[in-house]
């Protein structure tokens, strides 16, 4: 993104959307955000986010969620309030000396800024029932939070992240909102939408209803597959040719409370799932979200009970989004322009998504640096934002091969747990991850060498191994005939039609990164690659990384029986992670 972009970006963003219970009526309308910036003057920025709020009045199914069109990470968070009176009288009353004290607000139906906070109890690993000023709304509106996974309504199977219709609005200057179905997009000029024409919005001109997107607001309304074209007449809402449904990214938590979070593994504190500040109502977004990414539900369902009720009633849920760049000053902004007593563990979340992604493309060939809990080496630059890396420390213990018929790397033990090993990282890291070769090349027959050798002079009746440099170097010699070019041709890249996994180096990659200023300047760095690399010695064995008195840090083959080969050595995965200038994303 270009500079001014971002710096236009990074004003705070305020987004509302308004669930509203008409007066002395069962049926419930949906309202959401048009351009409402809390700050005071006039401010002119530029939104990349946008607010989705698909509501059925019949069912109560009412999915709030935020979308990112730009082009960079972004940071949101999400503000759930709500007011309801019975015959004019606000269910909730403030204590009067408190609020000319200036310590309680009470709240004004006109004054949506006055609503009272979304503030739940903890309950199991997730969220329960309103407490404080809200508690007094338990009885009547019953919300389901988060999203849990279910079937699908197209019969595909387990329905894992719901699919949503993308915004046609993709102008970084207008701030509607996607209302679908009974949902309606509110001016906040203190008057409703009009839905007085059209109530299902395909009218020409359906802005006047407040409807901006397709869809009819029910559960499961968009399908894999499932396409759609702007209901709107006017610009911006007229995005040329058909958008298709995509999936919302998957969560990896229910909705929490901070102290949840807070008491996660260090690992798991970053990912796709809300965390609810109940100091102030705030909901946390714990993760940056990617271009073209959208969050999972915040809001997934709001029923209403009228059970009892004499008179007029009104209930209303207003949903307040504030989306910012990945800044220092943009992200002060969440602290400093609203008047609220911040909790300093919402701060620290902040930080820990902000920090959980290094910048690779910054560091230097054996650096070391912490991800999500565990710590890396950086390998190498391998260009286009693609990096190599692997674990500091040892992750897995594993033997070469077990699996009875496998005869290369590709499916053997090792790889399986290499890919095991991948697919229980943080999703914040998993993301990042480039797919590579489903099978690599150099693991095959062709590699298999003839001699024996040792790496050291001890006196064996074998050859010494061919390096580079004085007798105790470890840096092999590729220009001596025996390496065959599959071996020394072994490599690890980008593959678009690849898979994304975790891996043995090979000798090649070991060879290659080892040396002054690179990864492994001495035998003695190279021993966290682990015992086995991914290449193949001869039919029974592959080479191996070994420490010891003699022959410390040294890549060698000792005279293994050819049993040996179900050994059990710790091992240090490999990854290529993609980071594009800082803006971590997957190309793929």
């Amino acid at each position: 993104m270009h500079s001014t972009n971002r710096k236009k970006l990074g004003i705070l963003l305020a987004i509302l959307s308004v669930l509203l219970l008409i007066s002395g009526t069962f049926a419930w309308f949906s309202f959401t955000q048009r351009a409402i910036n809390d700050r005071s003057g006039n401010i002119n920025f530029e939104e990349v986010g946008r607010l989705h709020d698909y509501f059925d009045r019949a069912s109560g199914n009412k999915d709030v969620f935020a979308e990112n069109f730009g082009d960079a990470p972004i940071l949101v968070r999400v503000k759930l309030l709500e007011y309801m009176e019975i015959n004019g009288e606000s269910l909730v009353q403030a204590d009067p000396q408190e609020v000319a004290e200036g310590n309680a607000v009470q709240p004004i139906k006109e004054d949506t800024g006055t609503w009272t906070p979304w503030t739940p109890e903890a309950s199991g690993n997730t969220v329960g029932q309103r407490v404080g000023p809200g508690a007094v709304f338990n009885a009547r509106a019953r919300w389901t939070v988060g999203w849990n996974p279910r079937a699908a309504t197209d019969s595909s199977g387990q329905l894992n992240a719901p699919y949503f219709m993308p915004t046609f609005n993709r102008a970084r200057d207008n701030h509607k909102t996607a209302a679908a179905g009974d949902g309606r997009d509110w001016t906040q000029s203190g008057e409703e939408a009009d839905t007085s024409v059209s109530a299902n919005g395909t009218n020409a001109g359906a802005d006047a209803t407040g409807v901006t997107h397709p869809g009819n607001g029910t559960d499961g309304y968009w399908t894999n597959g499932s396409t759609a074209t702007s209901i709107l007449g006017t610009p911006p809402d007229t995005e040329d040719g058909p958008h298709t449904a995509r999936q919302t990214v998957i969560q990896d938590q229910p909705v929490m409370l901070l102290s949840q979070w807070n008491a996660l593994p260090v690992q798991d504190r970053v990912g796709n799932f809300w965390v609810v500040d109940p100091q102030t109502g705030w909901a946390y977004w714990a993760n940056l979200l990617f271009p073209e990414e959208a969050t999972s539900f915040l809001l997934d369902q709001a029923n209403f009970s009228t059970s009892g009720i004499r008179g007029d009633y009104y209930y209303g849920i207003k949903a307040v989004a504030n989306m910012v760049a990945n800044t220092d000053g943009d992200v002060s902004a969440l602290w400093e322009e609203a008047p609220e007593n911040h909790s300093d563990l919402a701060k620290q979340l902040v930080d820990e998504v902000r920090s959980g992604m290094p910048i690779l493309g910054e560091m230097t060939p054996g650096q070391t640096f912490n991800m999500r809990g565990i710590e890396y080496r950086y390998l190498e630059n391998k260009g286009d934002g693609n990096h190599l890396v692997n674990t500091a420390d040892f992750q897995i213990n594993s033997a070469w091969n077990t699996n009875a018929g496998v005869d290369s790397y590709n499916g053997s033990t090792l790889d399986n747990n290499m890919k095991n090993w991948h697919d229980n990282l943080p999703s914040v890291v998993r993301r990042q991850v480039q797919p590579v070769q489903k099978e690599f090349t150099g693991v095959g027959s062709d590699v298999h060498i003839s001699k024996w050798w040792y790496s050291a002079a001890n006196g064996s009746p074998n050859i010494n191994i061919p390096i580079v440099g004085t007798e105790r170097s470890f840096i092999l010699d590729f220009e001596h005939p025996a390496f065959p070019d599959a071996l020394k041709n072994d490599f690890a890249v980008v593959d678009p039609n690849g898979e994304k996994k975790a891996f043995a180096l090979s000798v090649a990659e070991v060879n290659k990164l080892s040396g002054p200023e690179k990864a492994f300047p001495t035998m003695a760095s190279r021993r966290t690659v682990g015992g086995w690399t991914r290449t193949p010695f001869d039919a029974d064995m592959p080479w191996i990384i070994m420490g010891g008195a003699v022959l410390t840090g040294s890549l060698q083959v000792p005279t293994f029986t050819p049993n040996f080969i179900a050994a059990v050595f710790p091992q240090s995965p490999a990854l290529i992670l993609r980071d594009q200038d800082g803006a971590w994303t997957s190309s793929f």
